[in-house]
């Protein structure tokens, strides 16, 4: 390790001093490499998880098909896609494993998550370029077949020279079963279902799922203006529109896309879990995987088309790669810069929570003379990686960082009112004294006690970890050993929680990240106690006991699912097809579409030229034809249209019918949230749009959530 002067890191900060992981002898079986107890523990976990999952797919009722071959079916036909992603991601970081890790103890766990990044970087490069719907899907095949080759040719010199990764599969694995498997079967549900506190992923219906689909129909990755989100550097959205390309629809790719992100989760505990092992000892590294794995807030996020859980292994590799003192600075800046690169390009509030902590600790680790190069390479690198996202979004608003900076660097097609609005939506209301309010509510104590918001979901989702948490640093930071782990740690969780205080809008979820060191602070705590109370005659015992609390703390999110829905939480597996209207007949299409669903009528019962707007309505995911609409951040055709006749409703109509519109969709529910949050065109409400179309538009359907269509034109003559 390369230090100096009063920038030293202390001995207990080298994991070199700590316990290591012992050689791996060759072998010629995977088998052969395990104990009896571990090779138990390779079993046992898999054959739980497929148990519960084939239980928790009764949790359903009224089902057009039977759950259980429905689970399965999603699983057979959706997971091996996100799965082979996965491997060519893993397989494009090998070359940078051998050229900037080859050294490392870590290197595999580091080519994973680096390749990860950089399968994210190419996605995004090669769908803003449309090269990846060349020859159909032949462009995002061959991607793929690139890293798969890569991978293969790894995988041949592995066994060519009898070396292996090395894993540990202690036999307590058997106790995630139970997130994991409600990690797999939440992933198999349709959109817009599960879970309350996202309203049934709602985030996932207007843009994460969305855009690739409206992509796939554009032919590349484009900024679109009717959705702001399209201007963010959408890497996670760019690997789900990959996805989309390779089966062909938007819409049946969403359980690969939901799968992707969850296979991200594991990755992640299996990251933090090799953190762990480093830290103190195999089960050690174990409690720390588990820990993040039975968290609920993980299996919620990790179900749904989100990109938090890209965030967070990207977080977990850069962990590894600051603390591997092995690698030689400039590859350790490199690496550090695509990590980080990739994790701003997955959510651009990783700065704070990614970007920030890693670049502290990896400053920390040095000596002043060299930080200025090594800001250079992670600078770099992180340009690198960003690059094709500035470029696009310059070139479209002028703004390379739209919507933001819209102050400095010009506000693009958007308004100062909608900046305004824009700003104010994404920030707490009061100073520092409501932020440390909203804090407490939203990461200390959410779900737990009384509910302090008016209509919205309480559920426990952290769990009791933040109190561990702070348990966990008291008893890290007073032990000598682990001191220097634990500070690290609270270093990173620091930054992380003023970052999210100060430069956020204080939402349970954007703390996600943290899940990182809050994980290894409970793992090294408990490493602590091991190593403070030992006891050969109680060993057992104690490992018992863990193994027993695992079990119930990886429960919760199973517990979670089974109250989702009035506890029918298995009800909309696979029913993307039925919610878009593709699986029914003729018959049954006239019969939902004119009473129950808005989208099986707008796909299957409208005219082959009709036109429809869609006003509150910015979550269009199941329809198939397509439509104009907007997010309430940004303002469509009637926005424009009511600036030009403020009070002249007559008119609002007729100008949409003279611009080609046929009919006219409203969520009078939505637009009354986003009135009430200030958040939408103050010209358009509920009672004024609905009081024009009454007056002057016929009425076609009603619908039980509340949604109303209106035909703009007359009807048709009756022959």
């Amino acid at each position: 390790m390369q230090t100096a002067g009063q920038f030293q890191l202390p001995a207990s900060l080298h994991y070199n001093e700590l316990m290591t992981a012992p050689p791996v002898p060759p072998a010629n079986s995977i088998s052969s490499r395990f104990s009896r107890p571990d090779r138990i523990g390779m079993w046992l976990g898999p054959v739980f998880v497929i148990a519960l999952i084939a239980w928790m797919s009764g949790w359903s009722q009224n089902r057009p098909v039977q759950p259980e071959f429905a689970a399965l079916w999603v699983l057979v036909s959706s997971l091996p896609l996100a799965l082979l992603w996965i491997a060519a991601a893993v397989g494009m970081g090998w070359p940078l494993r051998i050229l900037l890790a080859g050294k490392s103890k870590d290197g595999f766990f580091i080519q994973a998550g680096v390749g990860v990044g950089i399968l994210l970087f190419f996605d995004v490069a090669l769908g803003i370029s449309g090269l990846l719907q060349v020859g159909g899907s032949l462009g995002a095949w061959i991607v793929l077949l690139v890293g798969l080759l890569l991978l293969a040719e790894q995988y041949r010199r592995w066994i060519a020279s009898q070396t292996r990764p090395e894993i540990v599969w202690p036999l307590i694995i058997w106790t995630v079963a139970p997130a994991l498997a409600t990690l797999l079967i939440a992933s198999c549900s349709a959109p817009s279902w599960l879970w309350a506190t996202e309203f049934g992923g709602y985030d996932a219906l207007s843009y994460h799922l969305q855009l690739p689909k409206e992509w796939l129909a554009l032919g590349s990755i484009t900024p679109l203006d009717h959705n702001v989100y399209s201007h963010m550097p959408g890497f996670v959205e760019a690997a789900f529109y990959h996805l989309a390309v390779l089966r062909g629809d938007g819409i049946d790719s969403v359980y690969a896309a939901q799968m992707l992100h969850a296979c991200f989760g594991v990755i992640s505990a299996i990251l933090v879990g090799r953190l762990g092992f480093r830290y103190a000892n195999s089960l050690g590294g174990f409690l720390a995987g588990a820990v993040l794995l039975g968290t609920p807030w993980v299996i919620v996020v990790g179900s749904l088309g989100y990109n938090e859980l890209a965030v967070v292994l990207m977080l977990a590799t850069g962990l590894l790669i600051v603390d591997d003192y092995d690698l030689p600075v400039r590859h350790q800046a490199a690496l550090l810069g695509i990590v980080i690169g990739a994790a701003c390009g997955a959510k651009l509030t990783s700065i704070g929570f990614v970007a920030l902590p890693l670049v502290l600790l990896a400053l920390w680790n040095h000596p002043i003379t060299r930080w200025p190069g090594q800001l250079v390479v992670m600078g770099l690198f992180v340009v690198m990686l960003l690059s094709p996202y500035l470029i696009a979004n310059g070139l479209d608003t002028g703004n390379p960082l739209f919507p933001f900076a819209t102050g400095i660097l010009g506000t693009g097609h958007w308004t100062a009112e909608q900046v305004a609005t824009w700003t104010t939506g994404h920030q707490v209301e009061g100073g520092i004294a409501a932020r440390l309010t909203e804090g407490f509510h939203q990461f200390a104590r959410y779900g737990i006690g009384r509910n302090p918001y008016r209509n919205e979901p309480w559920i426990p989702q952290w769990s009791i970890l933040p109190l561990l948490t702070v348990l966990a640093f008291s008893l890290g930071l007073s032990s000598e050993k682990l001191r220097g782990r634990s500070l690290r740690l609270l270093i990173v969780l620091v930054v992380q929680l003023l970052f999210w205080l100060f430069f956020t809008h204080v939402k349970s979820r954007f703390m996600l990240p943290a899940i990182v060191p809050m994980s290894l602070s409970v793992s090294l705590a408990y490493s602590w106690l091991r190593e403070t109370f030992p006891s050969n005659r109680l060993a057992g015992l104690s490992t018992l006991c863990a193994g027993f609390l695992l079990l119930l703390w990886c429960s919760q999110p199973l517990y979670l699912f089974s109250r989702e829905k009035n506890g029918n939480p298995a009800a909309m597996i696979d029913m993307s097809r039925f919610l878009s209207g593709r699986e029914y007949n003729a018959a049954q299409r006239r019969e939902l579409g004119s009473t129950q669903f808005a989208a099986i009528y707008l796909n299957y019962l409208l005219d082959p030229g009709a036109k429809v707007l869609m006003v509150g309505h910015a979550a269009p995911l199941y329809l198939r034809k397509p439509v104009v609409y907007q997010t309430t951040w940004d303002r469509g055709p009637l926005s424009r249209i009511m600036r030009e006749h403020p009070d002249d409703r007559q008119s609002w109509i007729s100008a949409l019918r003279d611009m080609g519109f046929t009919h006219l969709l409203v969520d009078p529910t939505m637009l009354r949230i986003w009135e009430q949050s200030g958040w939408n065109d103050p010209l358009i409400t509920s009672d004024r749009i609905l009081n024009a179309a009454d007056l002057h538009a016929t009425l076609e359907h009603r619908y039980p959530d509340g949604t109303v269509i209106y035909r703009l034109t007359p009807p048709a003559p009756v022959r």
